[in-house]
């Protein structure tokens, strides 16, 4: 019995180093380390994470009214395994452990009621050891199977987020893709997205219709600037949600894209960042707020205030300073 108790415990240990060492290996997501915190909304353009939006289990709405809680896309769920591909293998070990100690713990339940019955009663100690020993297992196992599984939905509902950001529609001039005078056409932002055509660092800004308007002005000055750097603003006047109005002699310049208002998408989508962004103390109307999108979709950074020269410069700071800047 002590052979097998040994043999148990150390099965266990290796267990759980060999889960610790996978979940190590795995690709880290800059998402998933605020997850214990409020998102932050940067002044000075340099990037800052999310909170994940709030999960209940009982009832969770995505952004066109649908219900996530039945299930996930295939797409999304594919998607979700991409960035953690050791997590079903962790359940594995997890599981493994959990039998492992709950044989043990049998065992030793066994022995401590032998020696209560006056049967190897100096087997006693030994046996309450190997039983807080495996109950202490049990609790850690549990421990780390709650925190993946935790982990799990911060990332299916980060990749539904996305699917769903990624079904926005925006109208922009045809000059973004063919040096033509005039024009414009729809496309959905993961139209703009590394590899598929037309790579652009996507900027939503959201602020009252006259801050809009101001950043439309300084748009418009440095259009050059902004093209160079691949960046094209998304100016959304809220609480509406829509496209700001734009004076019909003016041309659209290449560096801006309007919202195309499909029932309630993008309203959806900017009341919740905005609500998040009052929360902590911003006046999104007056002061406006940016929503940073990567060249590959994913959200990069937030900003209090609309900044475009600053957005403009950091772009050209990273490229004099040798830094990357196709995948920001």
């Amino acid at each position: 019995l002590n052979s097998m108790m040994t043999k148990g415990l150390k099965t266990i240990i290796s267990l759980l180093l060999v889960a610790s060492l996978c979940r190590g290996f795995a690709p880290t997501s800059s998402d998933l380390r605020p997850a214990q915190s409020r998102r932050a909304f940067s002044t000075d353009g340099w990037e800052a994470h999310r909170r994940p939006y709030h999960h209940d289990k009982h009832s969770t709405t995505s952004l066109l009214g649908q219900s996530n809680d039945e299930e996930f896309s295939r797409e999304v769920r594919l998607r979700a395994e991409a960035e953690s591909p050791f997590a079903k293998v962790r359940y594995f070990f997890y599981l493994n452990a959990a039998g492992g100690a709950f044989t043990s713990l049998a065992i030793s339940l066994a022995r401590i009621a032998a020696a209560m019955s006056g049967v190897n009663t100096d087997l006693m100690d030994e046996s309450l050891r190997n039983a807080a020993i495996d109950i202490a297992g049990l609790a850690v196992v549990y421990y780390l199977w709650r925190r993946d599984e935790a982990a799990e939905q911060s990332r299916l509902q980060r990749a539904t987020k996305g699917a769903e950001i990624a079904k926005l529609v925006v109208r922009a001039s045809k000059r973004l893709v063919d040096d033509v005078e005039d024009g414009y056409f729809n496309a959905p932002l993961s139209a703009l997205r590394r590899g598929r055509g037309i790579e652009k660092r996507v900027v939503i800004a959201a602020a009252g219709s006259g801050k809009i308007n101001q950043v439309l002005q300084e748009a418009e000055q440095l259009k050059d600037d902004m093209a160079f750097n691949d960046l094209l603003i998304v100016p959304v006047v809220i609480p509406q949600g829509s496209a700001p109005q734009i004076p019909s002699d003016m041309t659209l310049a290449p560096c801006i894209a309007l919202p195309v208002t499909v029932g309630a998408n993008w309203r959806d989508y900017v009341g919740e960042e905005a609500a998040e962004a009052e929360k902590q103390g911003v006046n999104v109307e007056e002061e406006g707020m940016c929503i940073i999108l990567k060249k590959n979709g994913r959200v990069g950074q937030r900003t209090k205030g609309i900044y475009l020269q600053n957005l403009v410069g950091n772009v050209v700071a990273r490229r004099e300073a040798g830094m990357d800047v196709t995948n920001i």
